[in-house]
């Protein structure tokens, strides 16, 4: 049966605003869930011609091994560059390997084998059209 009248209403509208809160908090959880973690680090943020790199390292401090690399380019008005190519490699004498973009959205991940010791220097391979440059970034390793 319908409920008619101020009673009915109330109780819709109390549903309706329960409903919303319901949504609001999940929504938030989500989006606390893809925020950056205590396990992350930003270990710079380089020029590349009118672009910036941004790259962060998971887990924070890296530890020999694989760790994820995550770099972010934006252009102007901190907007995504999403047609780029990234390479990776933490040792000179390793092989490159190609990141993979994360949507249209300027972010490329890739694991990366990072040896034993205290310092490494990460190496960022970018290309865009016929631009090519290569970015270092000294990385502070777990011993």
């Amino acid at each position: 049966m319908l409920s008619s009248g101020p009673a009915g209403f109330a109780r819709c509208a109390v549903r309706r605003a329960l409903a919303v809160l319901a949504a609001g908090a999940l929504g938030s959880g989500a989006i606390a869930g893809c925020s950056n973690s205590a396990d992350t680090a930003q270990i710079g943020v380089r020029p590349w011609g009118s672009y910036d790199v941004a790259v962060e390292l998971r887990p924070a401090p890296p530890r020999p091994g694989h760790n994820e690399v995550v770099v972010i380019i934006t252009g102007e008005h901190h907007r995504p560059v999403y047609d780029a190519l990234v390479s990776l490699r933490a040792d000179s004498s390793q092989a490159w390997v190609q990141a993979i973009e994360d949507g249209h959205v300027g972010v490329y991940r890739r694991a990366v084998l990072f040896g034993a010791g205290t310092q490494a220097t990460l190496q960022v391979r970018l290309q865009r059209a016929d631009v090519q440059s290569v970015l270092e970034f000294p990385v502070a390793m777990v011993p």
